[in-house]
């Protein structure tokens, strides 16, 4: 009878080891793998910025970019998220969608001329550029917060 309870409890001591180490492993790889690329139509942008790990990643990526926005705050210059952006291109045809961007957005557009539009928490900012071969545009965009 000893040598079942000791079976047992070897049994249940592996389980409960081999349960952390899945979960340990589940939370690594999200923290490596939070900003995906993304697709609007036949444009590739990415979004994110939570956070150190979010943060890195999207400035490793901003190489593959042509269009660099963030969004923060007035007062604080603490990052927003939750940014709507339309973007539309010199003919006001509209070119890109997002609901829910932020703090950071990385778009891939061909060159052209553009009008960014942000909304965040109803209050709309508007930024307008030019892409060329080669060029990047970068901007921040800010809003009051209370």
């Amino acid at each position: 009878m000893n040598n079942q309870f000791s079976i047992r409890h070897i049994q249940t001591f592996l389980g409960t080891s081999a349960l952390a180490l899945g979960l340990t492993m589940g939370c690594a790889n999200a923290v490596f793998a939070q900003v995906q690329p993304q697709t609007y139509e036949s444009v590739q942008y990415i979004t994110g910025g939570i956070g150190n790990a979010e943060q890195n990643e999207m400035k490793s990526a901003q190489k593959d970019y042509n269009l660099h926005m963030t969004f923060s705050a007035i007062k604080d210059q603490a990052f927003l998220s939750d940014v709507a952006v339309q973007i539309t291109d010199k003919d006001s045809k509209k070119v890109f969608e997002a609901a829910n961007t932020g703090p950071y957005l990385n778009v891939k557009l061909p060159d052209g001329k553009y009008e960014l539009t942000a909304t965040y928490k109803g209050e709309v900012r508007k930024h307008a550029f030019t892409l060329t071969a080669g060029k990047t545009e970068a901007s921040v965009l800010r809003w009051p917060t209370e």
